[in-house]
């Protein structure tokens, strides 16, 4: 018997070298939320897992065997131009296509030309629910008059008009949503891989929903300028229930505001230590947010890394990205977790304007004040739907064999060439690796290799920094990271 649904993505692990570097891959957790829905609800629900496909041609062998009657996309930038052909094939078939996620919205004309035949605009679940009631009143055909009625939609009709639905109202409480359908057949690989690299095995939780703030470089397709939170019990459970389950050495809180509720953070620590749920987790934390009881708190919890979102130091840039927080924030952001005996991992963000060489010899110098166990870093780029493509449309632009390298990322009309970006990466990325060798007394040859790489590296920045200009970025743009840090890391 034909299942109703079948929900996929693209991202394979193999079509992303800076992630190999990484090796922590994680499932993914919206997927899993709407599989649990839709089950709930009464659905036969399935999810494609391409993050360890051999190939994404694996999928249709799936499609064939579960006989989906419909199929739903979770569309992302980096897998669009892969993901795209998958949908179409499927809809050739005669199968019902959907697809969900910011870049559906943000490049609707492409995925209604390249298969999609209905886009999920906002929160998933409710509304995925009502368009599968639909096709079943309708023997699994639009009823194109009537999808009119379905909020948080788009479409075109088979006359050629693009209709965009009412937007539906979003879930509150988030309790009413059920914990992620996580099996063990979906997770053995994921933890597989995370033994075979690190020594220990981890997964991810969330707590909330939204954010209210209003960095330009930030895509809010799905969740807009909401902000909503989980129940502290809810949360607590569900730990114990991974815990149980699961077995994980660490706990990944995918939350990009976990600390801006103190209130709310308080109790949660004050109920893990209740209810004896201690397991090591990490989380990113605004840092003008942290405070020492809170930090004395969730290390009590089992706090052992806070990621703070640093992205420059550089008062101007950040001003301009419109991030609300000041460069001695963050450095006392770094004291404070510092006292309090918890790592501090940062983001930054390269290449941003009105970022020249002098602001990224800041962005350096606030690093090595902060001294961070781990520096994850990226250079800019303009997504739809934001305020910085906006303010770079202009610029956009589209250099030979860029797809190939970065998926559907678009480029811009950059101050330095792109070889400068990567050159203030590898600079940071060795400087980095080199204080955190110093600070094991690591004295190998590891660190005799960071060590001579280092002034390569300077240089470079120094002589790409001394030609500005409007350069097409030339080269992948995604993170790199210290990776000396990773190393077989241990938190029992």
């Amino acid at each position: 018997m034909p299942s109703d649904l079948l929900l996929f993505h693209a991202y394979r692990l193999a079509d992303d070298p800076r992630e190999r570097e990484l090796m922590r891959p994680f499932p993914p957790l919206g997927l899993q939320y709407l599989v649990a829905w839709l089950r709930r609800a009464g659905r036969t629900v399935d999810w494609w897992d391409a993050t360890f496909a051999a190939s994404l041609a694996d999928f249709h062998g799936r499609v064939a065997v579960l006989d989906p009657r419909v199929v739903g996309l979770y569309g992302h930038t980096l897998t669009r131009h892969h993901a795209l052909p998958m949908l179409e094939r499927c809809r050739r078939s005669g199968r019902r296509t959907i697809a969900g996620g910011p870049d559906p919205v943000q490049y609707a004309e492409l995925y209604l030309a390249g298969g999609a035949e209905v886009i999920v605009v906002g929160e998933g679940e409710r509304t995925l629910e009502a368009l599968l009631a639909h096709l079943e009143r309708n023997a699994w055909t639009w009823d194109w008059d009537a999808l009119r009625h379905i909020e948080g939609v788009l479409f075109r009709t088979p006359a050629g008009e693009v209709v965009r639905t009412p937007e539906r109202a979003l879930i509150y409480p988030l309790e009413q949503v059920p914990w992620p359908a996580r099996e063990h057949g979906d997770l053995d690989q994921y933890l597989k891989i995370w033994r075979e690299h690190h020594g220990e095995t981890a997964l991810s939780i969330s707590t909330s929903r939204g954010c209210p703030f209003g960095c330009t470089w930030c895509s809010k397709q799905v969740y807009g300028d909401s902000y909503r939170r989980r129940s502290v019990e809810d949360v607590v459970e569900e730990m114990l229930y991974l815990r149980t389950t699961f077995a994980p050495d660490q706990l990944w809180f995918v939350d990009d505001l976990f600390t801006i509720q103190r209130k709310w953070v308080m109790a949660f620590a004050a109920e893990v230590v209740r209810r004896g749920a201690q397991i090591p987790f990490y989380l990113v934390g605004r840092p003008e947010t942290l405070d020492r009881e809170m930090l004395e708190a969730l290390k009590g919890a089992g706090c052992f890394r806070i990621y703070c979102s640093a992205e420059s130091g550089s008062q101007a840039v950040l001003d301009a990205m419109n991030k609300r927080t000041t460069v001695e924030e963050i450095l006392e952001a770094g004291r404070l977790l510092r006292a309090a005996g918890i790592e501090l991992g940062v983001f930054v963000m390269l290449g941003y304007p009105p970022e020249e060489l002098a602001e990224v010899h800041a962005t350096t110098r606030m690093l090595r004040t902060l001294d961070p166990e781990i520096a994850l870093l990226s250079v800019a780029h303009p997504m739809r739907g934001t305020a910085f493509y906006d303010a770079v449309a202009d610029h956009v632009v589209h250099p030979p064999g860029w797809e190939a390298r970065n998926g559907s990322r678009l480029a811009f009309r950059m101050r330095y060439p792109m070889a400068f970006y990567e050159a203030a990466q590898r600079q940071i990325h060795t400087e980095v690796g080199i204080r955190r060798k110093l600070a094991r007394r690591e004295i190998d040859r590891e660190l005799l290799g960071l060590v001579l790489k280092w002034p390569a590296w300077r240089l470079a920045v120094e002589g790409l920094g001394h030609w500005p200009g409007r350069w097409p970025a030339q080269s992948a743009a995604r993170p790199t990271s210290t990776l000396p840090t990773f190393r077989r890391e241990r938190r029992r």
